[in-house]
């Protein structure tokens, strides 16, 4: 029937078209205008599930082998806290009762804490195809089980190749659809793996203010344990990128907080005494250190020296016994940190930098244009009075400099 067909001057489409109707949106209108082809669906499944991959891995701090192996039927939602986790395999530290390592992996003890956006990632998963493991190396539904990949997860050293795809996929989409602002342009730092998704969360979280509530910051999350799930157990090495992530940040902090000290910056307060000799310490000690291991970070960052917490207008020279704050952490532990949410204007740990001061100015403007309210409350004006009169006698104890 060929050759009368393609003689008869009828239109002959291109491909075969699925009735899958197109249903996601961008800017709430459809991703696409014309249904998707029997030839280009296999390509659009690999790149749906390099998104998944890439939406997993970032937001939920695992593994790539960790990921890999995830299972269908791993997610589970308690309706009671409204948490979703994730159960699956470990590789680092599995051993059996002798020991010996596992290569095949043991299911973890305690799950993974995810958000939404990870948990939907993994239901598109479980619906895009109906294999064991949600990242299967092989997609298509028709090769028969005698493929050589056929029950195998996605190698890990195909997973650049993968997102290198999906990038390229998203630069054309952005440009045919008018977008261009929106291509992910390319990353300086070459090839992306999954590996550098650890490090990426454990550096929002140490570097945005108040550390690993930062995580809920970055990625809208509704609950801080969320956050805290990341890191679980030491089991799942997450607190190992943390620690490593959180060294690397302070010294950068305490060489800039040594250049400002060593250009005149002056600085005030019951712990500006021990604020000045620690970071002149600190940048004798580590300036130039190289950390061999991230176990060594976790032990390195106990380091009295390394206890200085920059907050809002006011800096923490961290001295446990000397603290006013619900500490983080049990009474006595050496990784015990200083809660500055809870943080008490009579603290002999606080010290204050000109940076600090000049937040207490802006702070001090806004309370004086509070107090020109004459409709508020008496109890409000009086607490504005007290505080402003408070933050004027540091001012004032900043600027009588010795």
């Amino acid at each position: 029937m060929r050759e009368p067909v393609e003689h008869s001057g009828l239109p002959i489409a291109p491909d075969a078209y699925l009735d899958t109707p197109i249903t996601g949106q961008v800017d709430g209108r459809p991703w696409r205008t014309t249904r998707i082809g029997f030839t280009e669906a296999l390509d659009l499944a690999i790149l749906l599930r390099t998104a998944c991959l890439i939406v997993v891995s970032y937001l939920s701090g695992m593994r790539t082998g960790e990921v890999l192996n995830l299972e269908r039927g791993c997610l589970s939602h308690n309706p009671a806290t409204g948490i979703w986790s994730i159960t699956g395999k470990k590789f680092k530290g599995a051993r059996d009762e002798h020991g010996n390592k596992i290569p095949e992996g043991q299911f973890r003890d305690d799950p993974w804490v995810i958000v939404a956006q990870t948990a939907h990632a993994v239901t598109v998963l479980e619906r895009l195809h109906y294999q064991r493991l949600l990242f299967p190396a092989e997609m298509h539904p028709h090769r028969g089980t005698h493929s050589t990949r056929r029950g195998r997860a996605r190698h890990a050293r195909g997973i650049p190749y993968d997102i290198a795809a999906f990038l390229a996929w998203v630069k054309d989409y952005c440009i045919a659809t008018g977008r261009d602002h929106e291509a992910i342009p390319p990353d300086p730092h070459g090839a992306i793996g999954t590996a550098r998704f650890r490090r990426t969360l454990a550096w929002h979280i140490v570097r945005k203010p108040r550390g690993l509530i930062a995580g809920a910051i970055q990625y809208g999350h509704l609950h801080v344990q969320m956050t805290l799930g990341y890191s679980g157990s030491y089991d799942s090495g997450f607190p190992d990128e943390h620690a490593y992530e959180d060294w690397l940040f302070r010294l950068e902090r305490l060489a800039e907080d040594h250049e400002r000290l060593t250009a005149g910056e002056h600085i005030s307060g019951p712990a500006a005494a021990t604020y000045i000799h620690r970071i002149n310490q600190a940048h004798h000690t580590f300036a130039g250190r190289v950390l061999t291991s991230t176990s060594h970070a976790h032990d390195m960052l106990t380091n009295p020296l390394l206890q200085i917490y920059p907050g809002r207008a006011m800096t923490c020279v961290f001295d446990q016994a000397k603290a006013l704050c619900q500490l983080r952490s049990g009474e006595g532990d050496v990784r015990a940190t200083p809660d500055q949410d809870d943080c008490r204007p009579t603290c002999r740990n606080l010290a204050y930098t000109d940076r600090d001061i000049a937040a207490l100015h802006q702070q001090a403007t806004e309370l004086e244009s509070l107090l020109g309210d004459f409709l508020a409350p008496s109890p409000r004006h009086q607490r504005a009075r007290a505080e402003l009169d408070r933050l004027h006698a540091l001012i004032r104890n900043h600027t009588r400099k010795p």
